[in-house]
């Protein structure tokens, strides 16, 4: 038993199309933005019964079809859901109330029952067993079977028919399985799986290596990685609200509905449960050894191991967990985030992870108020107005603010705000040191979101930003400032950052989640985050809802040279 658990772990982990030689690049994903002239469509590797029409089979169980065999090329099906090379048909089947199969019996193939709803009975010549939820049966050929629904509701399954290979021996009895007499084999393969061994080589599968199901704990996530070549794993749906990362692209997989990953090594896929309950799913593959792993197909399959790895809820915060203090005489400031004081990768305060920032903060101006004369003396100040109206003077201008307008403070300029409405004025503001030999402006920069013409989109494949403010405005440490929007169903692609890095997101609208190295977290309005600086960290914001959600962001990439 011991020497099976193994081997199902290792075919679970490593039997994809290919066994490194050497430790790859985990540090991202793909970054080019999705190419469907070139990359696989998602939507043709799934596929739910409900959308293909009923036949019957076994004299009384109605199938409806999931995945078929391939019709096309394996990455570049002609057919939705026609996609199967390993397997010869997979579909879903209803036995109704009261109704019995004929007696049947499988030639040049075999089929593997797994029941969702309902209770029956299934008999051979030799065995009869108990059919319930979580029933698994292989059914090897030339063994006569009659299946009988006992139950007051359909019996509902799903069917895996593989063909038998020449050459290879089936078993000479039904194979009969209960999961929920099964224990755990793991619950960190691909990161977060919670898997039961069920049917293996060993127990009769002819193509298949493997199969079973797999569970999911709230907010968690499966490794992204790819199959290559040969390799054919499909994933399925039973319980529970499941999202699906295929390639490049966002996808929810209702009840019913199963997909299979493109062989192409390149493709990544990743389960996920972005809700507070467990979602199940069904698994199984036929897998291949040899070959080499392609450049970006993976990300680090190894579990999170808290004692090399950052806990990343360090690097996670929001203002309404901190103090309040006042400054610029009216302004109320709370932190977001702090300076770090020591391992950037061990930060000893939560929120304590700034390097190149003196600091970020979440700031107030109640209505009607305004600050007293303020001057930045080694730092510059830049605000994003998030909520309110009002008005910023200094260098002898004064310019309205509201909404969307952010504006920098340069060093040694004397200014003051005011808030004109008669709503609270907030902000996000971040405090930069200026280092020396740097030249600061002479006047308060000013941008507006609402007026910017030009939108990047598909950076990291689906973030559309605009410049706020650029290095040439006036910027001192930081190289990027950004208003970033994620709109309904995207993921962006998870990538990494070194010690050069200091990246920073703050969600100014929305419900978003985001994956911070082998964790997903929600991210609610006046949260920040930081991405931990060791080049191993991937994260990725992804937006499940189906309304944009939009973000505050700056960063700096590189040491430069001072503005002079």
């Amino acid at each position: 038993m011991k020497k099976a658990v193994i081997i199902s772990l290792l075919f679970l982990m490593a039997a994809s199309s290919s066994i490194l030689a050497e430790e790859p690049d985990y540090s991202e994903l793909d970054p080019k933005p999705y190419d469907p002239k070139t990359e696989p469509h998602a939507d043709m590797f799934i596929s739910s019964w409900k959308e293909s029409m009923p036949r019957h089979s076994h004299g009384s169980i109605v199938e409806r079809d999931i995945l078929t065999k391939l019709q096309g090329d394996p990455v570049y099906p002609t057919k939705k859901g026609a996609v199967l090379t390993a397997l010869e048909r997979f579909s879903h089947g209803t036995l109704n109330v009261g109704a019995a199969t004929t007696p049947t019996t499988l030639k040049g193939e075999q089929e593997l029952f797994y029941i969702e709803s309902g209770h029956g009975i299934i008999k051979t010549g030799k065995k009869t067993a108990e059919l319930h939820e979580g029933i698994g049966v292989l059914m090897p050929p030339d063994i006569e079977f009659t299946m009988t629904n006992t139950g007051d509701e359909p019996l509902t399954m799903y069917i895996m028919t593989e063909a038998i290979p020449e050459g290879f021996e089936p078993k000479k009895e039904m194979v009969v399985k209960d999961e929920s007499a099964i224990p755990f084999t793991s619950s960190s393969v691909h990161w977060s799986h919670i898997y039961k061994g069920f049917f293996s080589r060993k127990d009769g599968l002819a193509s298949l290596t493997g199969a079973g199901p797999v569970w999911y704990s709230p907010m968690t996530m499966g490794q992204p990685h790819s199959h290559g070549e040969g390799v054919e794993e499909i994933w399925f749906a039973l319980k529970g609200d499941i999202k699906v990362l295929l390639g490049k692209q966002f996808r929810n997989l209702p009840i019913g509905s199963a997909y299979k990953i493109p062989p192409n090594g390149t493709t990544p896929h990743s389960n996920m449960n972005v809700t507070d309950e467990p979602v199940k799913m069904f698994w199984f593959m036929k897998s291949v050894r040899g070959g080499e792993r392609k450049k970006y197909g993976t990300l680090d399959p190894k579990p999170y191991d808290p004692a090399t790895e950052p806990d990343i809820d360090m690097y996670i915060k929001s203002w309404k967990e901190s103090m309040p203090k006042h400054t610029h005489g009216s302004l109320v400031e709370r932190d977001v985030l702090t300076v770090c004081d020591g391992d950037p990768l061990r930060p000893t305060a939560r929120g304590a992870v700034l390097r190149y920032v003196n600091r970020f903060t979440y700031a107030e101006l109640q209505a009607h108020a305004a600050t007293v004369p303020t001057t930045p003396v080694g730092e510059q100040e830049f605000f994003y107005v998030i909520t309110g109206k009002g008005t910023v003077t200094g260098g002898g201008k004064t310019f309205g603010i509201h909404p969307g307008s952010v504006f920098l403070i340069p060093e040694n300029l004397e200014f003051t705000m005011t808030n004109t409405g008669d709503e609270s004025l907030t902000f996000y503001l971040v405090v930069e040191p200026t280092p020396e030999g740097f030249r600061p402006n002479d006047y308060i920069y000013v941008n507006d979101e609402t007026t910017i013409q030009t939108r990047i989109s598909d950076s990291h494949w689906v973030n559309v930003w605009e410049h706020l403010i650029k290095p040439s405005d006036g910027l001192a440490s930081m190289q990027l400032v950004l208003s970033v929007w994620l709109y309904p169903s995207t993921f962006a692609q998870p990538h990494s950052h070194d010690g050069s890095t200091e990246e920073v997101w703050v969600t100014v609208d929305g419900d978003v989640k985001f994956q911070l190295g082998k964790q997903i977290r929600d991210l609610p309005p006046g949260s920040a985050y930081m991405i931990p600086p060791d080049n191993k960290t991937p994260h990725a914001n992804f937006n499940i809802t189906e309304k944009p959600i939009k973000f505050f962001y700056f960063a700096r990439f590189r040491d430069s040279e001072p503005r002079k």
